[in-house]
């Protein structure tokens, strides 16, 4: 009996490597898995910061969904977590979340991403977000 325990509560972590990506002018975030597959986060993170401040601007249920590159989806509503606006050049998000993949899996999802603003300032103004880089871990 206690080996059957041990096998069931075994666990398997995989962190997919995130090379490129884009970020919205509303700072969602798509970022494409180097071997396939992308992650994309909500519309909105970080409302009400701006660059040089929110140090530590924390989220909870937010939206977070992913497709691996054997094609396995899942779509979570727990998302939560922080980011770190005080460097524009490299805005720090990292958060959590768990549920139900396609396969019928339960899954506890961490993921990491950091991206850059240049702005303008004046007329015509504005932000160009580039994306610099993340991961995806997936528990199962």
């Amino acid at each position: 009996m206690f080996l059957l325990m041990s096998l069931a509560s075994a666990q398997t972590t995989t962190t997919y490597q995130s090379s490129t990506g884009t970020v919205s002018p509303g700072n969602a975030v798509t970022g494409h898995l180097d071997l396939g597959g992308s992650f994309v986060s909500p519309y909105g993170m970080g409302s009400g910061c701006y660059y040089g401040g929110c140090p530590d601007w924390t989220f909870s249920r937010y939206t977070l969904s992913y497709v691996l590159p054997n094609g396995t989806t899942a779509s979570f509503n727990n998302f939560a977590g922080s980011a770190n606006f005080t460097n524009q050049f490299d805005v720090k998000v990292q958060g959590t979340a768990s549920g139900y993949d396609s396969t019928g899996a339960f899954v506890t999802v961490s993921v990491n991403w950091a991206w850059a603003a240049y702005c303008r300032s004046g007329r015509g103004g504005g932000c160009t977000k580039k994306y610099i880089g993340g991961d995806l871990n997936v528990t199962k």
